[in-house]
């Protein structure tokens, strides 16, 4: 009986230091390596975790203090539509046109909301001239290091192919880290996966004016499949 009882024991302590030995083994496995991007290594940029979605509108309008009433009012009716305003800028060189850099939550039911005959007619309330610049955009490329310009550009673009354009754009980086401009994020078209929009900044207010003489610049541009001329806004940021 006694030596049942003691081969009963054995029995289980064999198995108790078993599972212990597995479950150590589990522990111990080598941790997964994250992938690495090599597309961006060696420049300042990182690739976006998400790719979220932003809209981008600028209009012209006649006041400015009677336009942000009304969008101030309107902020409930922008978060039931999927519509988060982040930023509001007026252009530097022309104050009557303004820009709104909203967040997308519900990309349909910001596309109703402001497609809708109620924005129509309440903008025409708000002073607003003419029709609207809309820039529905993904994020796919962010600047990684401290931003130290200080005049905020939007500039947009169309391209024949996004990805030609952006593995030029990155090489341009790798080959040439001196550079007299920061792009603090990049963006690729929703609805038009050729369309091109930039946050960037600059030192010199004449930075694009200068940029258009370039020949260098225009030929690397039309080299990483450039088709449309550029669209740029110099922004000043204004209380939200």
């Amino acid at each position: 009986m006694n030596y049942l009882k003691r081969f009963s024991w054995l029995l289980l302590s064999l198995t108790l230091v078993t599972s212990c030995v597995k479950n150590k083994s589990k522990t111990s496995e080598e941790p997964t390596v994250e992938e690495v991007d090599e597309s961006v290594f060696d420049t300042p940029f990182e690739r976006s975790e998400t790719t979220d979605t932003t809209l981008f509108i600028a209009h012209k309008i006649k006041d400015y203090e009677t336009w942000k009433a009304a969008f101030d009012l309107a902020e409930s009716v922008r978060k039931k539509h999927g519509l988060k305003a982040l930023n509001v800028y007026k252009e530097m060189t022309n104050p009557d046109v303004v820009l709104v850099y909203a967040q997308v939550t519900d990309l349909e039911a910001a596309r109703e909301y402001i497609t809708s005959e109620n924005l129509q007619k309440s903008m025409e309330t708000a002073g607003v001239i003419g029709a609207m610049d809309l820039y529905w955009m993904s994020h796919q490329l962010k600047y990684s290091q401290p931003i130290t310009d200080s005049i905020l550009m939007f500039c947009s673009f169309n391209v024949i192919s996004y990805d030609r354009w952006e593995e030029a754009f990155l090489k341009d980086f790798k080959e040439d880290h001196e550079k007299d401009f920061q792009v603090r994020n990049v963006m690729k078209g929703v609805e038009d996966p050729g369309q091109i929009a930039m946050m960037f900044v600059v030192d010199d207010p004449d930075y694009v004016e200068k940029t258009e003489k370039d020949n260098v610049f225009r030929n690397k541009m039309l080299a990483a499949g450039v088709i449309s001329y550029p669209v740029t806004y110099k922004l000043v940021n204004m209380p939200l």
